[in-house]
């Protein structure tokens, strides 16, 4: 069985969440039905999920040197994450997310305090590379910090999660040498360069696997409600979504990651962790809020019975 803990290199961001039936068209001011405040960023999210199934998580990032990076730092404290923080006078991350309908999701972040993650901050932080079951990186930090990590964990044998998102180039020099490539539908659009179609085309998801494959031999591509595909070696495998009532998918993809993380980690082999995964993501859109629904052990196993 696989060991370590999970290391996180990654954002911090402070959501503020908007519920509205529709996005304003150009020009108009529309009335939003509910704001609240959540705390959020991909890597965050991901490392508070791990951490909430059992996990044991570090975090490499950086908060801001204002109340909202306080607040998120106490938090992750607060969830179980052990914490390396790059010290800065930047603001904190933000996200605006608008949350429409049935649970659509439109966000938009300002960097923040993630920018301060760079190159040098990952090599200061190199030892949390030894011992670690994976390494868990995504776009919202520079891609300098990503690079530098992927270099580290592969000198120590760490296996590590791409989730590349926000889609953004990505060098395949990097992306090769990691284990696993996740994206969901319209990253892995952007990543081959084309629409993926209907995404209840079987061979049409098959085909977009394969291009994906050009970043990484291994890819998870999300399909939200649909479900998600799996490839590694020679097979690809589609695994059906839970069936569930969405309510803000704010944050599905992250538990997905994060429970991904945390059941490959624990030894399962990839197709029962992706199936997994998405058992976690389903509870996590019934409510409101990444974080705040993402659902921990105890929960899942009141599930299973």
């Amino acid at each position: 069985m696989a060991s370590g803990h999970v290391l996180v290199i990654g954002s911090v961001n402070y959501d503020y969440i908007v519920t509205q039936d529709r996005l304003p068209r150009r020009g108009e001011t529309y009335v939003a039905s509910d704001l609240r405040g959540a705390f959020g960023g991909k890597g965050a999210n991901q490392a508070v999920q791990a951490a909430r199934l059992g996990s044991p998580v570090r975090f490499i990032g950086s908060t801001g040197g204002d109340q909202l990076g306080q607040i998120s730092l106490d938090n992750l404290r607060s969830q179980g994450v052990e914490c390396h923080m790059r010290p800065t006078d930047l603001g904190n991350g933000l996200g605006i997310v608008h949350v429409t309908g049935e649970g659509d999701v439109y966000a938009t972040i300002f960097e923040g305090a993630n920018g301060a993650v760079d190159a040098a901050w990952v090599e200061e932080n190199r030892e949390l590379f030894t011992g670690a079951g994976a390494a868990v990186i995504q776009n919202e930090i520079p891609a300098e910090a990503n690079e530098r990590a992927v270099q580290l964990a592969v000198a120590a044998g760490t296996p590590v999660i791409y989730n590349a998102a926000p889609a953004r180039p990505v060098p395949t020099r990097v992306s090769r040498q990691c284990a696993w490539f996740v994206v969901n539908e319209d990253e892995a659009a952007a990543y081959i360069g084309r629409d993926l179609g209907d995404v209840h085309d079987d061979r049409a998801m098959r085909d977009a696997v394969d291009r994906l494959r050009d970043y990484c031999s291994s890819v998870v591509l999300t399909l939200g409600s649909r479900g998600c595909y799996v490839a590694t070696g020679e097979d690809v495998v589609f695994i059906e979504a839970i069936p569930t009532h969405a309510v803000d998918s704010t944050g599905a993809g992250d538990s997905f990651i994060g429970a991904f993380a945390h059941a490959l980690v624990g030894g399962a082999d990839p197709f029962a962790a992706a199936a997994d995964a998405s058992r976690v993501a389903s509870i996590t859109v019934e409510g409101l809020g990444a974080q705040s629904s993402m659902p921990t052990h105890e929960v899942l196993s009141r599930e299973v019975l």
